[in-house]
């Protein structure tokens, strides 16, 4: 629901946007194959919250033993408007090479991960299609950026 959805055209409770936390244990984050928990809803894995933080309106929770909380994130991730135009600007298109999904309909996605201390700006951002979001989270590929901006995603052996 949360990649499906226009979030302009979501409810406002409050001033702010509709947000969704998602907790996870400390072991289970530094676990590639980790799992999350959606408060009041289904576990996921640590990746897919990791790549839904990309886009959606997600606070992580890292939690320690006895659930005591360690760290709760923050939602300064996300790439302004202006930011986005800007990088409609570079990139036309989502900028996975070969791809021609309208630049649009892409997602902003952060070279180094947020969470990783990855900064929002646009030297840090690429433009990606969900199809090739979702690849640029998924630990069975890997991706580099061209010479000429591309971006080259391979299978992992």
């Amino acid at each position: 629901m949360l990649e499906t959805l226009d979030p302009t055209r979501l409810p406002i409770h409050g001033g702010d946007a509709t947000t969704v936390i998602v907790t996870i244990d400390i072991d289970q984050l530094r676990k590639e194959a980790g799992i999350a928990q959606i408060l009041g809803g289904t576990p996921i894995t640590a990746a897919e919250a990791r790549r839904l933080a990309c886009t959606a309106g997600i606070i992580p929770a890292v939690l320690g033993g006895s659930s005591e909380v360690l760290d709760f994130g923050r939602k300064e991730r996300f790439f302004t408007a202006a930011q986005r135009r800007a990088l409609l600007l570079r990139s036309a298109t989502c900028e996975a090479e070969g791809c021609d999904i309208p630049g649009t309909w892409a997602e902003a996605h952060h070279w180094i991960e947020w969470a990783q201390g990855g900064p929002t700006d646009l030297d840090n951002a690429a433009l990606l299609c969900s199809h090739h979001h979702h690849r640029a989270h998924d630990a069975a590929y890997l991706h580099e950026r061209l010479p000429n901006g591309d971006i080259r995603f391979t299978r992992r052996r």
